[in-house]
C-alpha cells in the first residue's frame, strides 16, 4: 500500500492545475478523433462545397479524409434553406485516405440542383472491425442560391 502512497504523492508533485488544464484544452481541440486514434477505431471527416468548375457547371466539390480502410453507407441529401431534405441517395462503398472529388449534383445526391437556394449534406454509418456502428455528419456545403 505504500508503493501507490508514494506513486499519488508524486503523481501530485509533478501535476499542476495548468497541467490538468492544459490537458483539458487538447481534449478539447482534438477531441473524439484523437481518442479514436488512440484507440483504433476508424472515422471519418467529409468537407462539401458547391463550386463552378471551369465550364461553368455547378458541381460538388467532395473531400474525404480517413485513417485506415473506412467502410459503409453513405447518405447524400439535397436540403432546402430551412433544412427540408428534397432528395436523397444512399450507396454502401469504402474509403481509404485522403480524397478530393468532383461530382454533378445528380451524380452524388440522385436529383438535378433544384431552383430554390439549397445545401448539400453527406451522413455516414460506418462499421468498425468488432462489427460496432458509427455516425458520422452531417457533413453540409454552404447554402447555394441559383441564379
Amino acid at each position: 500500500m505504500a508503493k501507490c502512497t508514494h506513486l499519488a504523492a508524486a503523481i501530485q508533485r509533478h501535476t499542476t492545475a495548468g497541467s490538468l488544464l492544459l490537458l483539458m484544452f487538447s481534449v478539447i481541440i482534438f477531441g473524439p478523433r484523437l481518442w479514436d486514434t488512440i484507440r483504433g477505431e476508424p472515422w471519418i471527416e467529409n468537407k462539401l462545397a458547391i463550386v463552378q468548375n471551369s465550364s461553368g457547371a455547378i458541381v460538388v466539390e467532395d473531400a474525404i479524409l480517413t485513417r485506415g480502410a473506412v467502410h459503409g453507407l453513405r447518405a447524400n441529401t439535397v436540403e432546402a434553406e430551412d433544412g427540408s431534405v428534397l432528395c436523397s441517395t444512399e450507396h454502401h462503398n469504402t474509403w481509404l485516405g485522403e480524397r478530393n472529388r468532383f461530382w454533378r449534383i445528380q451524380a452524388f445526391t440522385g436529383c438535378p440542383p433544384p431552383s430554390d437556394p439549397y445545401r448539400i449534406c453527406s451522413r455516414f454509418v460506418i462499421a468498425s472491425d468488432s462489427g460496432r456502428q458509427r455516425y458520422f455528419g452531417p457533413f453540409c456545403s454552404g447554402l447555394a442560391k441559383p441564379e
